[in-house]
Order: structure tokens, then sequence, then C-alpha cells
């Protein structure tokens, strides 16, 4: 594949062009969200993964779905260098 016209570039965070092969993950989160909007009760959703497979950005797309819902979201990062 030419590397110019590739829309794979990895980056920290980084959206891609389409955040492909990620549906079932999004369409869990509208069920969370639906379902803790009507008080009923929900379990965390976990993501795991190796380093550059994509969950920092599917968590900002995450988070964007909560905001479109009207939830209140925060960001938090952990880094080894700090306590």
């Amino acid at each position: 594949m030419d590397p110019v016209r590739n829309p794979y570039a990895p980056g920290a965070g980084q959206r891609p062009p389409e955040l492909a092969g990620r549906d079932e993950q999004v369409r869990a989160f509208d069920v969370v969200l639906e379902r803790v909007q009507r008080g009923r009760p929900e379990r965390s959703l976990v993501l795991t993964g190796l380093r550059g497979v994509g969950k920092t950005v599917l968590l900002n797309a995450l988070r964007s779905q909560a905001v479109r819902a009207k939830w209140g979201t925060g960001k938090l990062e952990a880094r080894p260098d700090q306590g």
C-alpha cells in the first residue's frame, strides 16, 4: 500500500479516519449509558490490549458518546514517574 494514502498511522491517542472494528464496544457503551440513565444496575467496561491497538482512541470516542448523552466526564492519566 502507498504509505501516503495508508489510513493506518499510529500515534498515541490520535483518532484515525475511521474507528474500525470497535462497533461492539461502542454499542455496549450505549447500553451502559442507557441503563444507568434509567437507574438500572450496570457493570463496568474494561478495555485491555497491547500498546498501540487503539485503547486511548476508543476511550476518547466513548467519552464523546457520554458527552453527547449529556453525561459529565473526567480524564485522569497515571504515569509511572508521578506519585
